[in-house]
């Protein structure tokens, strides 16, 4: 630490410096993130609000209202009734708690076990670590969709949940949701859905006309979802959300800390301290964009995701692996060209996308901050490397 202090002025020179070779979501070459910029309504509450901590809610009743009724309208979002549940750092925090809960609701399985896709995000693997909790993962059929006879012979007396993914992280589709309830149905077995992504695309494709599977509260076996507000939500990083159907999971499986100031009140959270900021920020860009304002941006994300896959069908040496569901495509190379060697070289021009070694595929997620002329000298070098 330095005895004295530098002048603001330095320190801004500095940090310049410092982070110049940052990658920055407006240069559009962030092709392969499932974050954006945040919305600018958004920062500007986030600033005037950061202090608030919702780690001692009693201290700051107001900021914790907002979060019960945003929790509320979000819950509506997903097609539920009475949702409770809260903000967390994200998709792995929430995940976390759903695979804790999920353990605590049956203390009567010695061994217990989850069943999942094999394309469920890393944090399950966290949470089973953490827990001592069985992973047991089912594989994909040769269209990259789950295979539910498989996801069915792998529950048994030990399964104390299950997991389904609406938006997977290596192609954004949508599991058969409806189809797992059906396998767990008078069985309990709680069912979480991990919809950290497709939470805030899905409900806005079904204005704009497009189909998936049913994936939300609207089935009824579903007991807890995640969604990142800071994803395609467009909210301050880090902002996640678990939302869970039953109120009394949280009497029955949270924590309680009696010494805050504010007074003693049940929570979920792995983290205690927790910014009110962000939840206030979400709530702020809810409302200034609406519904309405939500589908245009969807709508535009789409059609990008669309113009990419119409460019990459006229390449050779690469071609899209599914159809999107979403706003996420995979590509993977043809005969004679190497996943490596392709990723490597458009990383070299400055490409940044997601490489998933067991699929054999790159991954470009068409975000709020890829623009069309992106895509299009995207398309010029990837032309460029496949020779």
């Amino acid at each position: 630490m330095l005895k004295k202090g530098i002048s603001k002025e330095e320190i801004i020179d500095i940090l310049e410096k410092k982070l110049s070779n940052d990658f920055e979501y407006d240069s559009g070459s962030i092709l392969g993130s499932m974050c954006t910029n945040a919305f600018d309504f958004g920062k500007e509450i986030y600033y005037k609000y950061l202090n608030k901590n919702l780690g001692d809610p009693g201290l700051f009743p107001g900021t914790a209202e907002l979060e019960k009724e945003l929790v509320s309208e979000i819950g509506a979002l997903f097609k539920g009734k009475d949702i409770i549940g809260s903000f967390t750092t994200g998709g792995s925090e929430s995940n976390l708690i759903a695979v804790r809960i999920a353990k605590k609701l049956r203390p009567d399985i010695k061994n217990p076990e989850i069943v999942l896709p094999i394309t469920a995000h890393i944090s399950f693997d966290k949470a089973a670590d953490l827990m001592n909790i069985r992973l047991r993962k089912a594989r994909l059929n040769k269209n990259f969709q789950l295979d539910l006879e498989h996801f069915e012979s792998l529950i048994n007396k030990n399964t104390c949940g299950v997991i389904g993914i609406a938006g997977t992280t290596s192609l954004g589709l949508v599991d058969p949701i409806e189809a797992i309830g059906d396998l767990i149905k008078d069985k309990n077995i709680f069912f979480h859905v991990d919809a950290a992504f497709g939470g805030f695309v899905l409900p806005f494709l079904d204005d704009l006309g497009y189909s998936y599977p049913k994936w939300d509260f609207s089935v009824n076996e579903v007991d807890s979802i995640t969604a990142d507000p800071h994803k395609m939500g467009m909210g301050i990083i880090p902002s996640g959300g678990i939302f869970i159907r039953n109120e009394k999971i949280l009497h029955r499986t949270g924590f309680e800390i009696p010494y805050l100031a504010g007074g003693n009140f049940k929570h979920l959270h792995i983290v205690g301290t927790r910014t009110g900021g962000t939840v206030i920020a979400f709530w702020a860009i809810l409302k200034n964009l609406g519904r309405n304002g939500f589908i245009k941006i969807v709508k535009t994300c789409m059609e990008n995701t669309q113009y990419l896959v119409d460019k990459i069908d006229e390449i050779e040496g690469i071609k899209t692996v599914v159809n999107p569901v979403m706003n996420v495509v995979g590509m993977t190379p043809e005969r004679g060209y190497n996943l490596c060697e392709i990723d490597q070289k458009l990383k070299n021009l400055n490409w940044m996308l997601g490489k998933f070694d067991d699929f054999n595929l790159i991954r470009a997620v068409i975000m709020p901050h890829v623009r069309r002329p992106h895509i299009t000298k995207f398309i010029e070098d990837l032309k460029l490397v496949l020779g």
